[in-house]
């Protein structure tokens, strides 16, 4: 179970800290801060700026899947 709602002003560096399934979303936007050595120091909102990416847009996709694994198969019981 994740903590937190991730939100504009976290930096990189935080969200992938708490949230290791976000460089996933990052990298599928294009996104590639992941690697990034401006990661401890840039917001998520001024990555998307640079990006050109819809903050709100990828806030709603972060948060969607917050601590989320479904969406696999299921097994049958």
């Amino acid at each position: 179970m994740m903590s937190r709602t991730v939100n504009a002003t976290d930096t990189i560096a935080e969200i992938l800290a708490e949230r290791p399934d976000a460089a996933r979303i990052l990298i599928h936007r294009g996104m590639h801060c992941v690697g990034c050595a401006m990661t401890r120091f840039e917001t998520l909102a001024e990555a998307c700026a640079i990006y050109g990416i819809s903050t709100d847009e990828l806030l709603a996709d972060l948060n969607r899947r917050k601590g989320s694994r479904r969406g696999g198969s299921k097994r049958p019981r």
